[in-house]
């Protein structure tokens, strides 16, 4: 919620980080239901106490806890009776993005099914986000281009209350793509614009903006997941190595609409990325991935959330579990706190 990502400007406590290379490590405490259908989530705090987490399949699972560490507590689905979008995929929605403006919940969703680039992104309405609360209002109008991009993955991003809405998509062809909204942010309102891609290696999608000041100045990230996300070792060719497997990477600018770049100053269009949380067998931590960030009041800091494999449970999709961490901005790049 824009309102307590403003607020880690005056609240945000001095940190204690793993260092610059802490780039992998173990996952903070989660109770109740963190396996299981918990891919893609997306997390709200509601201002009264309670933490609302959306994430894929079941037509949105929504679940909630006191605390983003639990215990979690599945409450049902947001859509029900699934999306208007009539696509493959509509009953088995992917990758919710919630979003609070003016006395409203913004759900993001996308219909698609695996491969396949026939696919669209939704949206949906709530006065409050509990289960039996959500309007679907089907597509919101990104034009179908096979050629560059895939409408999955949606994160609606708004810097504060009086900016523009845009909202980023995309996966593998040309990766992250990024479209204005109107306001209310229903539909889109403009020509998409090009924020992230590897040319040499079309493996990256989920993209998630952040909005952080350092030194004085706005910077914008893209948080964005890398690699191979979800292979079994039964799987053709096994299991890929710690740095070909799911990864949460960064790029940051000046300004939300583009000209990303990594730490190293590297072009976020040309396979820029900072590395900034990737598996870690020590730490029973493989393929982190489908990350989202927020400042949560509960933590007193900015937290990133994600899905990811345990080895000691599992691999198969049933298995996966949700993790969150820390971040420290203090170097004006996110560093995961442990």
């Amino acid at each position: 919620m824009v309102s307590y990502m403003l607020s880690a400007l005056c609240v945000l406590p001095s940190l204690i980080a793993a260092g610059p290379l802490a780039k992998r490590g173990p996952t903070q405490a989660c109770s109740g239901d963190c396996q299981g259908y918990v891919h893609d989530p997306s997390v709200v705090y509601d201002g009264q106490g309670t933490y609302y987490r959306f994430t894929t399949n079941n037509e949105i699972t929504i679940a909630t806890a006191p605390s983003i560490a639990g215990p979690w507590t599945n409450q049902g689905a947001a859509l029900p009776d699934g999306s208007s979008i009539d696509k493959p995929g509509r009953y088995d929605l992917w990758a919710p993005d919630v979003f609070y403006h003016d006395g409203t919940y913004y759900m993001y969703y996308s219909v698609s099914t695996i491969g396949s680039q026939n696919s669209d992104i939704g949206v949906a309405t709530s006065p409050s986000m509990a289960v039996g609360t959500w309007t679907d209002h089907g597509s919101i109008g990104i034009p179908r281009d096979d050629s560059r991009w895939n409408r999955i993955d949606p994160n609606l991003f708004q810097h504060d209350a009086n900016s523009p809405f845009y909202l980023s998509f995309g996966s593998f062809w040309e990766n992250i793509w990024q479209v204005p909204m109107t306001n209310p942010p229903l539909s889109v309102s403009g020509n998409a614009v090009h924020l992230e891609q590897n040319p040499s290696n079309p493996a990256a999608e989920g993209s998630y903006q952040f909005w952080y000041p350092f030194e004085g100045t706005d910077y914008y990230y893209l948080f964005f997941s890398k690699g191979i996300c979800c292979n079994t070792p039964s799987s053709p060719g096994g299991l890929p190595s710690e740095n070909d497997a799911y990864k949460i990477m960064v790029c940051r600018s000046t300004s939300p609409t583009g000209g990303f770049a990594d730490q190293n100053g590297v072009d976020c269009l040309q396979g820029g990325g900072t590395l900034v949380y990737g598996s870690d067998a020590s730490n029973d931590v493989y393929a982190p991935g489908g990350q989202g960030v927020f400042y949560d009041p509960g933590q007193n800091s900015v937290v990133m959330y994600y899905h990811y494999v345990k080895p000691s449970v599992g691999y198969d999709y049933d298995q996966f579990q949700f993790g969150w961490n820390k971040l420290d901005f203090s170097s004006g790049w996110p560093v995961v706190v442990y």
